[in-house]
């Protein structure tokens, strides 16, 4: 049994990540890298915290350790039931697993085990240079680090115990709604709406005018408070943190070694009789009798396609809603900051930064949300290679999608920027729609550039078999340009708004309409050379 989990693990883990030969010296180059960036991020850290102690005098005692330690590792959790609740039960591979000669609950733990590996060395990059930076700063004991280093080992596994149990639930859940796309969509928009009407309510609150020292020791106060209540509420994770600081030491080991088995425990009890049932009526569509519909014609190839992108998001609208969640947390911020900004006593010259902080930000909210264009072609997978055997031009498929893509986009922020101009009338609304023009040039452009990356280097073949875009190189590169071109526009924003304010609009919206073009001729050329060598 533990031979055949291994040799499930190894097979999974082989297509998620490079591995190297026992005798290679790249692995040791790579152990070396990895434990370089431990280091620098342990410094980073420690500044952080010092920084967050002596500047902005927050306190960073044990409740604080513990407060973050219980939101990042629930944070954790929550995504990686997404990310357990698609590989275990909606996985491609799968169907290669479960042709072997193995049992389904070797599958389940094979897959526990990669993911166990992953979040750890996850940990690795953010708990651990947390947890050396506050015991360096604080100066505690060898016994610390070394209850740092048992942590680091059993963080991973309760998250992963915790979020493989909640799981299970998660995907009745999603099976049942898989049918009922419709009440997914309302549910989604009714919370989205709830979640702007709770934001308006808390923020609606704050006195005007605002008397920035005042607010900020409020914020502290509070955050202080919030921090110490976080840290008390007893989940195991506070058990972790008192562990950690050798309070009633060993009651608290054996609590925690004890909750860790629990958790394990219960997982493979719970699996073991309802893991492949689950995992196979994932697959399955309740089968019903086909209304007859008279077959409308499309005229083009184009239109064809592009019908094709509307009807995939009339079916899936909670993925057409996961693609662009970044985006629709627009308005959240939009009214958040300029309520704020608003309500602030402000000079000439700080109306004019009010507007400088709208460039940076929208662009940056708005720009992380195009990664669906910059996965377009990954997620056709196995059906793009069926696709170009067509006898037509099949590349239009790329400008059906981007079609697609800047109608929706513009669609939300039109919503956006008309809920906002409602919430905020003192706003002038002069700015609001140049700035509306000006971040859907911007938008636009940054949508030709993300799905050209998507068509030089697609990752059919790995969506294909895995079938998740978790690892996906080409969404990072997108957030890292949509960064570099909200930071450039943010440059060129603060010296037009300080130094020429008369003529800063028309200047901005002329380089968001050059970008615009500049990007679309690209991508035009791109896909002209490119399109007709892609491979699966």
């Amino acid at each position: 049994m533990i031979e055949r989990i291994k040799i499930l693990a190894l097979l999974q883990w082989s297509n998620k990540s490079k591995l190297y030969d026992k005798n290679s010296k790249r692995i040791y180059r790579h152990i070396a890298l990895r434990a370089l960036a431990v280091v620098i991020l342990s410094i980073v850290m420690s500044l952080l915290i010092h920084f967050v102690k002596n500047i902005l005098y927050i306190p960073t005692n044990e409740y604080f350790v513990i407060a973050v330690l219980i939101l990042t590792q629930g944070l954790n959790i929550i995504v990686a039931i997404t990310s357990l609740s698609a590989d275990l039960y909606h996985s491609k591979d799968n169907a290669i697993l479960f042709s072997l000669p193995v049992r389904s609950d070797e599958v389940f733990i094979s897959k526990m085990i990669v993911y166990y590996v992953n979040e750890f060395i996850r940990n690795l990059y953010l708990i651990l240079p947390l947890l050396i930076a506050f015991g360096y700063n604080n100066r505690l004991s060898a016994l610390y680090y070394i209850n740092v280093i048992f942590i680091m080992v059993i963080f991973p596994l309760i998250s992963v115990g915790i979020a493989t149990l909640l799981s299970i639930p998660v995907s009745y859940i999603k099976n049942f709604l898989k049918q009922r796309q419709y009440l997914t969509f309302i549910l989604i928009i009714l919370g989205i709406a709830g979640l702007f009407f709770l934001t308006y309510s808390i923020v609606s609150q704050i006195k005007t005018p605002i008397r920035i020292v005042q607010l900020y020791n409020q914020f502290i106060i509070s955050l202080t408070l919030v921090l110490y209540k976080i840290a008390s509420i007893g989940s195991i994770y506070t058990v972790i943190g008192k562990f950690l600081f050798q309070i009633n030491y060993v009651v608290n080991f054996l609590i925690i070694l004890g909750s860790t088995l629990t958790i394990l425990g219960l997982n493979y009890l719970i699996s073991k009789p309802i893991y492949f049932n689950l995992m196979s009526s994932s697959y399955e569509n309740t089968v019903r009798k086909p209304k007859t519909k008279k077959a409308v014609e499309t005229r083009t190839m184009f239109l064809t396609f592009l019908n094709k992108e509307f009807t995939i998001a009339r079916r899936t609208p909670n993925e057409l809603i996961s693609n662009y969640a970044s985006l629709l947390s627009l308005p959240f911020f939009m009214y958040v900051l300029n309520y704020i900004y608003m309500g602030i006593n402000r000079s000439s010259l700080g109306n004019q930064f009010v507007l400088i902080f709208n460039v940076l930000i929208s662009l940056i909210i708005v720009t992380s949300s195009n990664t669906a264009s910059a996965t377009a072609i990954t997620t056709e997978g196995y059906e793009f290679i069926l696709l170009k055997t067509a006898p037509s031009n099949t590349s239009k498929i790329a400008w059906a999608k981007i079609t697609f893509n800047i109608i929706f986009t513009v669609f939300v922020i039109g919503i956006s920027f008309i809920i906002f101009a409602r919430a905020l009338p003192v706003f002038p609304k002069e700015n609001i729609w140049l700035l509306f023009v000006f971040i859907n040039l911007v938008n636009i452009g940054h949508i030709f550039q993300s799905f050209q990356i998507d068509l030089l280097d697609p990752k059919l073949s790995d969506y294909a078999v895995q079938g998740t875009l978790s690892n996906n190189d080409n969404i990072s590169k997108s957030l890292s340009t949509g960064l570099g071109i909200s930071l450039f526009f943010g440059i060129i924003a603060l010296v037009l708004f300080v130094f020429m304010r008369n003529i800063a609009w028309p200047i901005l919206i002329a380089l968001a309409f050059i970008l615009m073009v500049y990007r679309l001729i690209m991508f035009n050329i791109n896909l002209k050379a490119y399109f007709v060598d892609i491979e699966y």
